[in-house]
């Protein structure tokens, strides 16, 4: 289902993370500006995009580790 060569080396690992939390921070704050109508970085787009990063690395390590344990 997934190409593995995203997931074969660390640096693409990380470099994936955080263009999937800019992508979730960028969404969050346009959301942002559409109900408060005003620009700005709060503590919970900071919060989203961590999580974001947080959670593409929990499932690149997965992807990984049954990656290394498959025959």
């Amino acid at each position: 289902m997934f190409d593995d060569r995203a997931f074969a080396t660390w640096p693409r690992v990380l470099l994936g993370a955080l263009g999937f939390a800019t992508l979730f921070g960028v969404v969050a704050v346009l959301t942002d500006l559409l109900f408060e109508e005003r620009l700005y970085l709060s503590r919970w787009t900071l919060g989203l995009a961590l999580l974001a990063f947080v959670g593409y690395l929990g499932v690149a390590a997965a992807i990984r580790s049954r990656r290394r344990h498959e025959p």
